[in-house]
């Protein structure tokens, strides 16, 4: 995966799902969407989220990755 990415580039917001993790570890987390199959999601912090682990979010939730928002492309 490219490492610069497009500000055009979908985004998910991801957690750990809750009844994996205690709550300290479900921070909001960027992801980019992935191209095709994948079973793990890379977030731009470089954490990795098996896709059965993860909670996707409709809009941010929790304590977000401050990591993951220093690392988001500019917008606009």
């Amino acid at each position: 995966m490219n490492a610069a990415r497009r500000f055009e580039d979908p985004v998910l917001l991801v957690r750990r799902r809750g009844d994996l993790v205690g709550e300290w570890d479900r921070s909001c987390h960027l992801a980019p969407l992935p191209h095709g199959t994948l079973s793990t999601l890379l977030t731009l912090c470089g954490e990795r989220i098996e896709v059965g682990t993860a909670e996707l979010l409709p809009e941010p939730d929790g304590m977000p990755c401050v990591a993951c928002l220093l690392s988001a492309p500019p917008r606009g």
